[in-house]
């Protein structure tokens, strides 16, 4: 004989494995996150976006690229037009 769980008590198990899962998976994210953090205290932050742009690489063999920049001061308080800095004395 085959017992069969009612359809709303197989979707609240459902609901609830997904919920724990969603659970473990923000808690190892949090865990990374420290790490990442740990890192980039350590060696920089271009390093560790050099060293992600080189991973990102190896792991995609699709010939897609990570591109970042750093913006200069000026451009993050909108003083500037370029996000690259700006060496005026080579003008």
């Amino acid at each position: 004989m085959i017992l069969r769980e009612p359809p709303e008590m197989a979707y609240q198990h459902d609901q609830a494995q997904r919920e724990k899962a969603e659970d473990e998976r923000a808690e190892t994210w949090g865990f990374d996150v420290l790490d990442l953090e740990a890192m980039v205290k350590r060696w920089g932050t271009k390093a560790i976006l050099t060293e992600l742009a080189a991973i990102h690489e190896r792991v995609n063999p699709n010939g897609s690229k990570v591109l970042w920049s750093v913006p200069s001061s000026a451009y993050l308080s909108g003083g500037y037009d370029s996000p690259d800095p700006c060496s005026c004395d080579e003008f």
